[in-house]
């Protein structure tokens, strides 16, 4: 029997299913079933954990759990899967299955690969009831006994049943320390087998199989670190506690095979395990380079500078951000943090009224960091508010329509890992996909319906909001939440401060996730990173006028060859005669009054005249005897 301190060894669920044996007489192995597994031959011999001698593989139901068996003094361990049929092993090698079969049971034993699956559960139903032998027997690929387990077809019923009772018929072994015979299903996921198989039934035992922890890591580069890549004989020898320390963090959520490709990339490019972190980008993203790494240190300090001329009055927005830049860039991101690499490389939630450049800071960072618009991924999460939402962003399962084209967000993620990812309006989106954000923010990674893991690890995450603008008033009535009137901005009765706006919002937006959501944990995720933006203030709104109207300028001259004159007066006469009552719509309401009374006006104004090139033009705003400002062009 396995020495209870060498089982420490070995991953948890091993020491799970060697803790039960003798309890329970049917376990349900569910999980990382496809992984590779490291095994010590020399269980029997060893005297101490120093003394193991681990050995790779490939197969969990038909090699692991044979060895495992037999160590732990069991007769005979049986397999079976409906594709090869049976095989039987004991400690002397591999005997002859019919024979075996024969003398162990009072049958006629078929030849192995001639048993159909209720032919193959009868029989282990006998051998799990002899008082001979005690015997493991390994039921692999249990996930396809049926399609659907809370519709059984009577076949599928009858075998379960017998199954059931094959368990609840096995005797404890008074000479092999009371153990028990024992059934053992391998299966993709518990769920693939009935509940009332498992649920309440005093002899069965399920032990999930998840990826290896930071312990089991640790065991793996202690035993194959000697045969990565060679070090550089002319460079100065690496701390090889360091090297294990920075292999942890990189290789947090992979599993045994992914660990052993490392392995065989760090071979083939010639990477040491000192550059284990360009061996994962390598092996996650296809590139050993990280891009964040690289930033040029001069263009992220002229950062803020840059972002203000496209996004004007939100200096506190922009210094935020910048900082989450000059911190990626750094490599400092969650430094506070027991893993750093398995979160994104940022998170930003922009919060505040709309049409204050909340998605142009947005854009207007990827074009910084990347050099393109392009590298913004974008979801508008209006999209993504009915019940299969989630779907949408992972892929829909296999056997559904659009299971080939993978999910939206993964998809795109895995073209570009390098991006900045950008939710709009978050809180129109359905409850569900909270679930796969709180996955993101916490695990950096998310498993589409294809199996494939995708890493999010390299990205920056954006969300917006218009949340605390407005509020569920007593009577049940929408109403503003925060006060700004531009006719009067220095009147806290009728225009909030921004300290004040800023507080309202966030009061707001703790009350949607911790109370209308009701989850907390997700709030919790985006900790102090929400950035609160400010109305357009004066003289930001002049400025952005300023700005749009400059673009009309180059824009006139690029066409025409003609000059367009704008005024301080007439900017000012705009703002405060046609504009100020839409600057509460932000920028959306600036371009809006500038195409509904400018361009408008300048349309007309070329459409009446036969000669458009080398023109001087003036704008002027004018008020009509009744009341009524237009904006009126004319040569000079």
């Amino acid at each position: 029997m396995i020495d209870s301190e060498l089982i420490t060894v070995m991953p948890r669920w091993t020491q799970d299913l060697h803790r039960f044996l003798g309890l329970k007489s049917l376990f349900f192995l569910h999980g990382n079933i496809y992984d590779c597994y490291y095994y010590p031959l020399n269980f029997g011999k060893a005297q101490s954990k120093e003394e193991l001698e681990f050995c790779l593989m490939d197969n969990l139901a038909g090699q692991f759990l044979r060895y495992f068996f037999l160590d732990e003094e069991f007769d005979l361990v049986f397999y079976y899967d409906v594709i090869d049929g049976f095989s039987v092993f004991s400690r002397d090698g591999r005997p002859d299955f019919k024979q075996t079969v024969e003398q162990l049971v009072d049958v006629k034993a078929k030849e192995p690969d001639k048993y159909l699956e209720n032919d193959a559960v009868d029989l282990y139903r006998q051998i799990m009831a002899n008082t001979n032998k005690l015997c493991a027997c390994v039921y692999n690929f249990s996930s396809r006994i049926t399609a659907d387990p809370k519709r059984l077809a009577e076949k599928e019923r009858l075998i379960y049943l017998t199954i059931l009772k094959a368990a609840a018929e096995t005797k404890p072994f008074k000479n092999k320390h009371f153990l028990r015979s024992c059934i053992v299903m391998v299966l993709d996921n518990l769920c693939d087998a009935p509940s009332w198989l498992l649920v309440n039934n005093p002899h069965a035992r399920s032990i999930e199989i998840a990826k290896p922890n930071k312990e089991e890591r640790k065991l793996y580069f202690q035993a194959q670190a000697q045969y990565y890549a060679p070090e550089d004989p002319d460079k100065e020898p690496p701390d090889q506690r360091q090297i294990e320390n920075v292999f942890l963090d990189h290789t947090d959520g992979l599993s045994n095979r992914e660990l052993e490709n490392l392995r065989s990339i760090s071979l083939k490019t010639s990477l040491p395990l000192s550059e284990i972190r360009q061996i994962v980008d390598l092996y996650k993203f296809g590139t050993k380079e990280n891009f964040w790494l690289k930033l040029d240190k001069e263009r992220i300090d002229k950062a803020e500078s840059e972002l203000k001329k496209r996004v004007k009055g939100q200096d506190n927005a922009i210094a935020k951000t910048v900082e989450v830049i000059r911190r990626a860039r750094l490599g400092l991101d969650g430094l506070e943090q027991a893993n750093m690499r398995t979160k994104p490389k940022g998170v930003l939630f922009f919060a505040g009224p709309t049409g204050v450049g909340k998605t142009e800071l947005a854009k207007s960072v990827a074009e910084l960091i990347f050099g393109m618009e392009d590298a913004i991924i974008r979801f508008d999460m209006s999209e993504y508010n009915d019940s299969n939402s989630d779907v949408k962003l992972i892929g829909a399962p296999p056997g559904y329509i659009g299971y080939e084209e993978g999910g939206q967000l993964t998809s795109r993620v895995r073209e570009k890992p390098f991006s900045i990812i950008l939710f709009d309006e978050i809180e129109k989106a359905h409850d569900k996909v909270f679930d796969k954000f709180l996955q993101i923010l916490d695990d950096g990674r998310l498993t589409d319906s294809q199996g494939n893991t995708v890493y999010f690890s390299q990205t920056l995450i954006i969300f917006t909001s218009n949340l605390g603008i407005y509020k569920k008033g007593r009577l049940g009535k929408r109403e503003p939440n925060v006060l700004y009137d531009p006719r009067f901005p220095d009147d806290p009765e009728k225009t909030d401060s921004y300290e004040t706006m800023r507080d309202k919002i966030q009061k707001e937006i703790d009350f949607f996730f911790n109370s209308k959501l009701n989850r907390p944990e997700i709030r919790n995720r985006f900790g102090e990173n929400f950035v609160i933006f400010d109305f357009i203030r004066q003289p930001y709104d002049q400025e952005i006028v300023k700005m749009k109207l400059n673009t009309i300028t180059k824009n006139m001259m690029k066409l025409y060859s003609s000059e367009i004159h704008f005024s301080d007066v007439f900017i000012e006469d705009f703002r405060n005669k046609i504009l100020i009552e839409k600057l509460i719509d932000g920028g959306r309401g600036i371009n809006n009054r500038i195409e509904s009374y400018i361009i408008s006006s300048l349309t007309s104004f070329l459409n009446d005249r036969s000669e458009l090139k080398n023109l001087k033009i003036k704008a002027e705003v004018v008020t009509d005897p009744n009341g009524t400002h237009r904006v009126v062009f004319a040569c000079f």
